[in-house]
């Protein structure tokens, strides 16, 4: 929903703010294909209904918390064009990795939120200050994931 209403702000800041008509459809346009090219994910076989809610709001996020995909996003806006297709494959099997795990009941799960919060601000801040060691940052949280998982 508010992913829905920002859509609208956006759109009617456009025309409040004196941009033509063209351009304003044109920057609709690039910002609804945009989306939808980096907004991707497949939910797991095998995951029960309520597992299979709660990977979608690690994948979505909520009113409060960014999802994955949110995050992807800012993440590949500030990674080189030439690495974006690499990172963004890096990010969409992280984000399966860490989604299958944190959506399972809390006696099971390896992962806790305070862990996701963690990993988030890395990646955030890796993206920010060095997107050059942005590889090296999500393997190690892969990496993390996996010794918490053996």
């Amino acid at each position: 929903m508010e992913k829905i209403f920002l859509f609208l702000f956006f759109l009617l800041s456009l025309t409040t703010f004196g941009i033509s008509g063209a351009d304003a459809q044109d920057a609709q346009a690039s910002l609804l294909d945009s989306a939808m090219d980096q907004k991707q994910y497949t939910i797991p076989a095998g995951l029960t209904k309520n597992e299979r809610q709660w990977f979608i709001k690690f994948q979505e996020g909520n009113f409060f918390v960014d999802g994955w995909q949110d995050i992807t996003i800012s993440i590949l806006e500030k990674t080189p064009v030439a690495e974006q297709p690499k990172q963004k494959k890096l990010l969409a099997e992280l984000g399966n990795k860490i989604g299958t795990e944190w959506c399972k009941d809390n006696d099971i799960r390896k992962i806790d939120t305070d862990m996701l919060k963690i990993w988030g601000k890395q990646l955030k801040n890796t993206a920010k200050k060095n997107p050059d060691h942005l590889e090296t940052v999500l393997v190690a949280i892969s990496n993390e994931l996996d010794s918490l998982n053996q």
